[in-house]
């Protein structure tokens, strides 16, 4: 019967976030619905063109107007996709500077994009075999023995963590592997 070593390995990896949708809201209300529409639509040509000058993909306008007693109120939102957060910083700094409270700055949505989770959980396993195969060779040196072939890895965890030590804890998350790994042993 062949002797065996199991080791276990770990690699955790803190990864930005690059899909970020930011939405800002214009609103005016005015006696006709068209002054209502069209002072908004001023203020909206600089908020739409801003998001596509400064990296925003997927720039989307979502429109409302309503009624209450002589008053209209029309209200246009804007959602744009982002990959970093200097896109969002830069949008956001611009906007509260350049218009006036008219506008709204809504939640952020903080995401990843499939290929990076993809690319991030098949390097934290990478790294974790590493780890557990730096591990098994150390014990080998040890008991004078030398480590053979890898007969099993098996996945222990994989999962996104969320991390308070992180020092931005939106915008970044921490993915972290476990294996178990066991090897041949060589007389």
């Amino acid at each position: 019967m062949d002797k065996t070593i199991t080791v276990i390995g770990s690699f955790g990896e803190v990864v930005a976030t690059d899909r970020i949708v930011f939405a800002i809201s214009c609103s005016s209300s005015k006696p006709t619905a068209d002054e209502a529409r069209d002072s908004v639509d001023k203020r909206q040509k600089y908020i739409t063109q801003s998001c596509i000058n400064d990296g925003g993909k997927d720039v989307r306008e979502n429109c409302l107007l309503t009624k209450s007693g002589d008053m209209f109120t029309f209200i246009k939102e804007t959602r744009v996709t982002l990959s970093s957060t200097e896109k969002l910083d830069t949008l956001r700094n611009k906007f509260v500077e350049k218009l006036d409270n008219s506008i709204k700055l809504h939640d952020t949505l903080y995401g990843f994009k499939e290929k990076t989770l993809a690319e991030t959980s098949k390097r934290a396993f990478t790294n974790a075999c590493r780890v557990a195969t730096d591990k098994a060779n150390h014990l080998c040196n040890n008991m004078d023995v030398k480590l053979g072939e890898c007969v099993k890895i098996e996945e222990l965890s994989a999962d996104w963590i969320q991390n308070s030590n992180l020092a931005n804890n939106y915008t970044e998350r921490e993915y972290r592997c476990s294996v178990q790994a066991q090897y041949r042993i060589i007389q």
